[in-house]
This record gives structure tokens, C-alpha cells and sequence, in this order.
């Protein structure tokens, strides 16, 4: 991310807790920052749009470190599925995400409600994802329901753990609490075959538009192609991004892509643009390439 963004981004984060998100002025950013209006208004056209940027950074950040943890394990390993499930309320928790959605309830703002419902739809969509290669479920039929007990119950205990102490207590050991009492639930559910939410209840696609895979594929082939030419285009060439990028373009377009070496390139190539202008870029065609892997393996 470039320097400048992210110095407005830290300053109205720190404000968005401080104050809340109805009470920070623009003004306020632009002291906090040290910057000209004229400098904000080159990233971001209003406060609300560098909230949006703000929850998509940390959500980012989240989706990366799942994506490391999971690297290498095998995929019904509950052990880093607790774990997964941990990093996003721990990385939370580190930016103070709570202060920050509590500001945005007062907001009427539709672009902010509709990244907070997608976020929470892709969370949804992850989990009962995950739950299905943990339990070695054939089909997704129960899936939703189990994402929606899962993370209902997780939040819930920790909430009322709050209200009794101030002690903290490991995500982790909540988290597999939570699960040890879901799997009687997923077991009984099995026999009696009831479901509450269908597994397509929720619009559940990254991208909408895109749900065949070779279109998929084509608009990531087009994206790395001009991700390529930007790197091109760099003072100071770094071979690494080219031959990354490189590697990308012709895995993707083999018969059979190796899913284990696209997984290992994609982590590579995210921490080679880390801090760079074309890091949220890179972490978008990252999640494509992840959604491409789902479609070609399903």
C-alpha cells in the first residue's frame, strides 16, 4: 500500500476508535495525519470511503494469515481450522474492530451496510467451507448451518464472558469449545436430515458476475497480464515479481493447475507487493485465483 494512503488510513483509524466514526470530521484526519485536504482527496473521495478501505485492510490481513496457517496441513487438520477461526477475532481484536463497526451502526450509508453484509456473507461462506473438509462431508447440504452455529455460539460465549470478568480468555479455547459442542449437533442433524438454511440461502460468490470457471480464469489471466506490465514499468525492477506473476499465468493455463504450487506462489507474491502501491491489487487477484482454485476443484 502506498506510504501516503496508509499514513491517512492509520491517522482516521486511530480517530474512528477515539471518537467514534459520526463524530470524526475530515479535518480532524487531515491534523491527525499531518496532510493537505487536496493530498485526502487523492485517495479517497469521503470519510466513509477510507472506513471501507480501513475494514478491508484488516480483513485482508486475515485472509492472508488463514491462508499461511492452512499452508502445507492437511485440509480436515481441526486443529488449524481453530486456528483460522482465531486469527480473524485476534487481528480484530488487535485493530479494534469492534469500536470501529459499533461507529458505523449510526451510519446511512449504503456502500459501508453492503461491505459489512458481503464480509460477513464471505466469512459464512469460508467456514462452511471449512467445516466440510474438516468433517469429510460429501456434500455442503448442512454446511450453512454449521458455519451459523458455529460463529453464533463462538460470539455468544465470548460475550458473556465479558460480562462476568475482565480476565482474558484464548480465542482458541472458546473456538473448540464451541466446535466439541457442534459435533453431537452435526451428527444428530445427519441422522434426521433436517435443514434450516438451503446451502444456497445467501449470495455466496466472490464475484457474482462470475460463476463458470473459464471466465474466471479469463479475467484473472487479463488482470496478471496487466499486473506484469505495471511491474514493467517500476524504477527498479524486481525480478521475483515478474517470475511470480510469470509462473501464475502458466500454471493457470495447464490442463490440470497444480493447486499445492499455485497455493505457495499466490503467499509468495503477496509479501513480495507487501507496502507497495499494488498491495490491495494484488491481495484482490490473490482471492480470485483462490475462488478459481474452488471452482476447478468442486
Amino acid at each position: 500500500m502506498n506510504a501516503k494512503k496508509k499514513q491517512i488510513i492509520d491517522a482516521a483509524h486511530r480517530l474512528f476508535i477515539e471518537k467514534g466514526f459520526a463524530l470524526t470530521s475530515i479535518q480532524d484526519i487531515l491534523d491527525e495525519a499531518g496532510i493537505a485536504k487536496g493530498t485526502f482527496y487523492n485517495y479517497f473521495a469521503s470519510k466513509n470511503e477510507c472506513l471501507m478501505a480501513i475494514l478491508e485492510f484488516v480483513k485482508e490481513e486475515g485472509d492472508q494469515k488463514r491462508k499461511e496457517l492452512a499452508h502445507g496441513k492437511l485440509k480436515d487438520n481441526e486443529k488449524v481450522l481453530v486456528a483460522q477461526i482465531a486469527i480473524r477475532m485476534n487481528i480484530n481484536r488487535k485493530h479494534s474492530i469492534m469500536a470501529v463497526f459499533e461507529s458505523v451502526s449510526v451510519s446511512d450509508d449504503t456502500d459501508l451496510k453492503t461491505l459489512l453484509k458481503n464480509q460477513h456473507i464471505e466469512e459464512l461462506k469460508w467456514l462452511s467451507t471449512r467445516i466440510t473438509e474438516v468433517f469429510r462431508f460429501e456434500n455442503r447440504r448442512y454446511s450453512l448451518d454449521h458455519a451459523v452455529m458455529l460463529l453464533g455460539m463462538v460470539h455468544h460465549l465470548m460475550h458473556v464472558w465479558k460480562l462476568g470478568t475482565s480476565k482474558e480468555i484464548a480465542s482458541e479455547e472458546v473456538i473448540q469449545f464451541a466446535l466439541n459442542r457442534l459435533k453431537p449437533i452435526i451428527e444428530e442433524q445427519m441422522q434426521s436430515k433436517e435443514v434450516f438454511f438451503q446451502n444456497d440461502w445467501l449470495p455466496m460468490s466472490i464475484d457474482p458476475s462470475v460463476t463458470d470457471s473459464t471466465e474466471m480464469k479469463k479475467k484473472v489471466l487479463v488482470k496478471l497480464e496487466r499486473l506484469d506490465k505495471k511491474v514493467g514499468k517500476m524504477e527498479r525492477i524486481d525480478q521475483k515479481k515478474s517470475d511470480y506473476i510469470k509462473f501464475l499465468q502458466d500454471e493457470l493455463q495447464a490442463e490440470w493447475p497444480r493447486t499445492f504450487l499455485l497455493e505457495s506462489v499466490l503467499m509468495s507474491l503477496s509479501h513480495v507487493f507487501e507496502q507497495s502501491d499494488y498491495e490491495h491489487e494484488v491481495n484482490q487477484l490473490s482471492k480470485m485465483v483462490w475462488q478459481l482454485m474452488e471452482q476447478i476443484e468442486a
